[in-house]
C-alpha cells in the first residue's frame, strides 16, 4: 500500500565513494508538510507520511576531451553516467513511489509573471491534466521518465524545445556535460585552480562578485593550505563556496587540516560577503536559490536535513533529523601536499511550492521548501597514498615539485578514467 504525500524524490546516504567521481543517489518515500491548515482535501493525505527507502543510484562522472594547453592548463568535459545499486537497494526499480510532481510545479514557476491570458491558459490545462503528485515506478522517476499531461500539451508549440517526458536522470545517462571547464596545472601555489566555466571566468546566476570562478577544481589544491579558508567552485552549486578552517585531524597517521561548509549557504546573516548570492528575494539562511542554473525551476539548495539552516525549514516539514555525522559538508587537507584526505560533499536539492498567482492547482497551498534529493560524495584515503603522505611529513625535505606531480598524476588518473 503506498501513501500520497508531499515525499522526497531523491535522497543520498553516506556511501563509501571508490573514488572523487562517484556519488550515490537514493530514492525516498518520506514524511510530508506539517501544519497546512485548512489545504483542500487532496492535501490533507500529505501530513505524517512515514519516511522508508526505495532504491540508490550512483553516479559517475568520467573526465573526458581533455586538452593539455601550453599555458600550464588543461581543458575537460565531463561524462557522467547513473546505474541502480541493486545491492544496497531496500526495494526494487519496479516499485512504486508517490512524489511531488515537479513537471506542473516548474511550468507554473516559469510562467508566474505571464500576462493575465497565457496563465489563464495554462492553468486551465494543468488543472485539467496535471495533478501536485504523481505515483510512478522507482525506474520511471530515475530513468525512463514519465509523461505528463501539460509536457504533451507543450510539445506542440514549436521552440519550446520540451522533453517528451521527464526523470530525473531521463536523457542524461552516459551523456557528456556541454560545458567546458579549464584548471590550472603547474605544481606550484596555483595548482589546481579553476580557471574558467565554458570560457567565462564569471557566470551570469548572481551579481558581482558571488558570480566570479574562482578556487580549486574541488579534486586538487595548492601547495602549503592554511589555516585559514579553502575555496572551490563547484558547477552542482553554480558557485564559488569557501569553507572555515576548524581544527586538525589525523587520519591513517596522516595529519590534516579540516574544513567545514557550514555556512556556504548562509544569505549574508553571519557573511556579508554572501549577500549577493540572493536573488529575487533573501530567503532565511542555510538555502540558496539556484533556480537559474537548473532551467528556471523553483530550485534550492541547501545541507541535508536542512542542517545548519534556519530552524524555519525544519519546522515546516516531517521526518527532518540533521545530523551533523551524516549531513555536514567538510574537507580534510594535507596541507604541505594540497592531497585530499577526506571529504563528504553533502548536498540536498529542493523545490519552492508556494501559492503561485493566477494558477489554481497551486491556489491554496504552502509556502514551503520540499527537499527533493540528497547526495553524498565520500573517499577513503587509499592506504599507499597515506605512506607516501606520512612520509613527506617526517621528511619534509622529500617534498619536491616532482613527487607532488607524481602523486597529482595519479589522482587525475582516478578521476579521469
Amino acid at each position: 500500500m503506498f501513501h500520497n504525500g508531499f515525499c522526497r524524490l531523491f535522497q543520498s546516504l553516506a556511501g563509501p565513494a571508490t573514488d572523487y567521481g562517484s556519488v550515490s543517489v537514493q530514492l525516498d518515500e518520506s514524511r510530508g508538510i506539517k501544519e497546512f491548515g485548512e489545504a483542500p482535501g487532496s492535501l490533507r493525505s500529505f501530513v505524517d507520511i512515514c519516511s522508508r527507502p526505495v532504491c540508490r543510484v550512483k553516479e559517475v562522472k568520467e573526465k573526458t576531451n581533455l586538452t593539455w594547453n601550453e599555458n600550464n592548463t588543461i581543458s575537460y568535459m565531463v561524462k557522467k553516467l547513473y546505474y541502480y545499486d541493486e545491492g544496497s537497494s531496500p526495494r526494487q526499480l519496479d516499485d512504486l513511489v508517490t512524489t511531488i510532481n515537479p513537471v506542473p510545479l516548474t511550468v507554473a514557476y516559469q510562467a508566474r509573471n505571464y500576462n493575465y491570458f497565457p496563465k489563464r491558459f495554462l492553468s486551465m490545462t494543468m488543472s485539467g491534466i496535471s495533478n501536485l503528485y504523481v505515483t510512478r515506478t522507482a525506474r520511471q522517476i530515475l530513468f525512463d521518465g514519465y509523461n505528463d499531461g501539460i509536457l504533451s500539451v507543450l510539445s506542440q508549440f514549436p521552440g519550446l524545445n520540451v522533453k517528451d517526458k521527464f526523470g530525473l536522470f531521463y536523457g542524461k545517462n552516459d551523456t557528456i556535460d556541454p560545458a567546458v571547464y579549464n584548471m590550472y596545472t603547474k605544481t606550484d601555489e596555483k595548482f589546481g585552480k579553476q580557471l574558467t566555466w565554458n570560457y567565462k571566468n564569471y557566470t551570469d546566476f548572481y551579481t558581482p562578485p558571488c558570480n566570479e570562478i574562482k578556487g580549486s577544481a574541488t579534486e586538487f589544491y595548492p601547495l602549503n593550505v592554511n589555516k585559514t579558508t579553502l575555496l572551490f567552485y563547484s558547477s552542482e552549486l553554480c558557485k564559488y563556496a569557501e569553507l572555515q578552517f576548524v581544527g586538525e585531524e589525523t587520519i591513517k597517521g596522516v595529519q590534516g587540516y579540516r574544513f567545514s561548509g557550514d555556512h556556504i549557504f548562509d544569505n549574508g546573516d553571519l557573511y556579508p560577503k554572501n549577500r549577493c548570492f540572493c536573488r529575487e528575494t533573501c530567503v532565511p539562511s542555510g538555502v540558496l536559490d539556484v533556480s537559474k542554473c537548473r532551467q528556471n525551476s523553483p530550485s534550492y539548495v541547501s545541507l541535508p536535513h536542512f542542517f545548519a539552516a534556519d530552524p524555519y525549514y525544519r519546522e515546516l516539514i516531517d521526518g527532518m533529523q540533521p545530523d551533523r555525522k551524516k549531513h555536514e559538508f567538510y574537507i580534510v587537507i594535507e596541507p604541505k601536499s594540497g592531497i585530499i584526505m577526506d571529504i563528504g560533499a553533502n548536498m540536498q536539492l529542493n523545490m519552492l511550492l508556494e501559492p503561485i498567482r493566477g494558477f489554481a492547482l497551486y491556489q491554496d497551498v504552502p509556502k514551503v521548501f520540499i527537499p527533493m534529493f540528497y547526495f553524498a560524495q565520500h573517499i577513503e584515503l587509499k592506504d599507499d597514498l597515506a605512506a607516501n603522505l606520512r612520509l613527506i611529513q617526517r621528511f619534509p625535505e622529500f617534498l619536491t615539485y616532482a613527487s607532488i606531480s607524481f602523486m597529482a598524476l595519479g589522482i587525475v588518473v582516478i578521476v579521469g578514467t
